[in-house]
């Protein structure tokens, strides 16, 4: 809103209908309709809303920008999410627009911006849960910058159902480090999952957290090697949470602390709406949205507590609509949602003859160790073709791959007759067994 206006409406409420000096007809018709939405208290005004408890500060061109950019640069959100904080405590004309030019102007957002990538192979989702943390996805971040405290990794966690993220700094992920880190910080607070999805690291599919996870009944799923699309809500979270913790971070010019901002990115996840379910992950965790400094509204002076046999009763009726019908709608919501990012996805894809078994091919080497290797390897022999578009392959000597193999990391291996087949061999074993020393190595 304009300042002129603004200030012409707050006078006009608290002076008795007093009008700016040469003011026209229509600018005062303007300036009444204006002043039946608004209330006037301690120099501001605010929107009249007899349905939420909570008062909307109407905001001016002289602060709105800076109230904007306060509640952006607490998570450094998008602009939707930007958008949906702002609204919570606070209105105005065209705010969205206002809020699209604040964050799309962030210097701290434009540095960390990164470029989309296309995949090759179809998109196979996982259907949503139907309850929280039956099915929970956990990966390391790292190695960063080494924190005053020695951190260097971050293990994560999340919810497939409410998208709940789940962090700790930690300054290594031996098996030690992670068994601690699912038992205290996933088990205790949330209970025992049905489902732990990860990737192949050597501290998640170690013996100790093996046995760890089997004593609490606990299946665990791991991803294709060198996929980590398959865990790919997790892989998100790593981003989100890596692209926030980055710029709280580079706004504190705190860089060997980084490990005491965690919590302060966290916040902002478990508050930000998510795009596929379409609720915070706190609104279906808890039930309420959670409020952050930025947007907590001072406190009530004619608040009168009420019966708290009431208040239990309120809460069970917010429960009940949460179990019976927010959380089978989000998981219904998420599960379109993956519907229309497959198509989506897949129409980027190239179609492309799947293998069949017998059939030799070459395989990707992802981690080459220098620059003039060869970046595939093989030739090796499909054993077993699964629909979701993985492979099974055995190498040189039949030695055979503890894992599947996604489709994109494989190309046809054509055998030419005037190869000598002895040289083939044994540079095709030379070449296998330096990347099982790697994969194992893992």
């Amino acid at each position: 809103m304009d300042y002129p206006l603004y200030l012409s409406i707050y006078y006009y409420l608290t002076r008795n209908g007093e009008y700016p000096q040469d003011c026209t007809p229509s600018i005062k018709r303007k300036i009444r309709n204006q002043a039946r939405q608004y209330d006037p208290h301690g120099g501001k005004l605010f929107k009249k809303n007899p349905v939420s408890p909570v008062a909307q500060e109407l905001l001016h061109e002289a602060n709105v920008e800076a109230v904007i950019r306060q509640v952006h640069e607490e998570g450094h959100y998008g602009v939707n999410n930007t958008w949906s904080q702002l609204r919570l405590q606070y209105t105005g004309p065209r705010l969205f627009e206002w809020t699209r030019r604040v964050v799309q102007s962030c210097i701290a957002c434009q540095v960390r911006s990164k470029k989309p990538h296309k995949r090759t192979e179809p998109a196979h989702p996982i259907e949503t849960p139907s309850y929280p943390f039956y099915m929970v996805g956990c990966d390391a971040v790292g190695p960063m910058e080494p924190t005053e405290s020695g951190c260097r990794f971050l293990l994560v966690a999340v919810d497939y159902l409410t998208r709940w993220p789940i962090a700790l700094a930690v300054p290594d992920i031996t098996e030690e480090t992670t068994a601690d880190f699912l038992f205290n910080h996933v088990v205790v607070p949330y209970g025992v999952p049905r489902f732990l999805l990860t990737d192949r690291g050597s501290n998640f599919t170690s013996g100790y957290v093996r046995e760890f996870l089997k004593s609490l009944n606990l299946r665990h799923l791991t991803t294709t090697a060198y996929r980590p699309q398959t865990n790919g809500l997790c892989e998100r979270l790593n981003q989100t949470l890596t692209q926030t913790l980055a710029k709280i971070v580079r706004d504190a010019n705190a860089l060997t602390t980084w490990d005491r901002y965690v919590t302060s990115a966290l916040l902002a996840l478990r508050t930000m709406r998510n795009d596929s379910t379409g609720h915070t992950p706190s609104m279906l965790l808890y039930g309420y949205t959670l409020r952050t400094p930025a947007t907590w509204p001072a406190p009530r002076e004619d608040f009168d507590e009420s019966d708290p046999l009431e208040e239990i009763a309120s809460r069970v009726r917010v429960i009940t609509h949460l179990v019976e019908n927010l959380r089978p709608e989000a998981r219904a919501k998420s599960n379109e949602q993956k519907k229309k990012n497959k198509v989506r996805y897949d129409q980027l894809v190239s179609p492309r003859r799947r293998f069949a078994p017998g059939e030799q091919v070459l395989m990707r080497d992802n981690n080459p160790p220098h620059k003039l290797a060869d970046r595939w390897l093989g030739p090796m022999t499909v054993t077993r073709v699964n629909q979701n578009g993985t492979y099974h392959l055995t190498g040189p000597n039949y030695r055979r791959l503890q894992s599947a193999v996604n489709g994109d990391s494989l190309i046809p291996f054509r055998n030419h007759k005037h190869m000598v087949p002895d040289i083939q061999v044994q540079r095709a074993e030379h070449q296998f067994l330096a990347w099982m020393d790697r994969f194992d190595s893992r």
